[in-house]
């Protein structure tokens, strides 16, 4: 399903899900955790036709009632996001191809800077 968000600038960007790379899958209910994990924020990478990439988030709720959201972010928003959920302890950890997958759109994130 395709949407359309608009730039700062009103410029139209058409996001799909199912063909837009995922950068971040927020985890949802696994077994034995009760309401936990019921809702969540995805991070998405969208290439346009003109090559440029455009990051946006994906808000999700199981609970009936709740929109969905959707949002443009800034490539360094896109950063301090992925940065945040490498460092939550537990579930929010990326995996390794998550990892890879954020690499490859930001090389040397992961890096040491200290």
């Amino acid at each position: 399903m395709s949407i359309v968000l608009m730039t700062p600038e009103g410029k139209k960007v058409v996001i799909n899900r199912s063909t837009d790379e995922q950068l971040y899958d927020a985890p949802n209910n696994p077994p034995n955790t009760g309401t936990r994990y019921t809702a969540g924020v995805d991070l998405y990478a969208h290439k346009a036709r003109s090559g440029t990439w455009y990051y946006y988030t994906y808000s999700w709720s199981m609970w009936q009632g709740t929109e969905d959201e959707y949002a443009l972010i800034t490539e360094d928003e896109a950063q301090e996001f992925i940065l945040c959920k490498a460092s939550d302890a537990g579930h929010g950890r990326l995996s390794d191809d998550e990892r890879q997958t954020c690499e490859k759109h930001f090389p040397g994130i992961f890096d040491e800077d200290a």
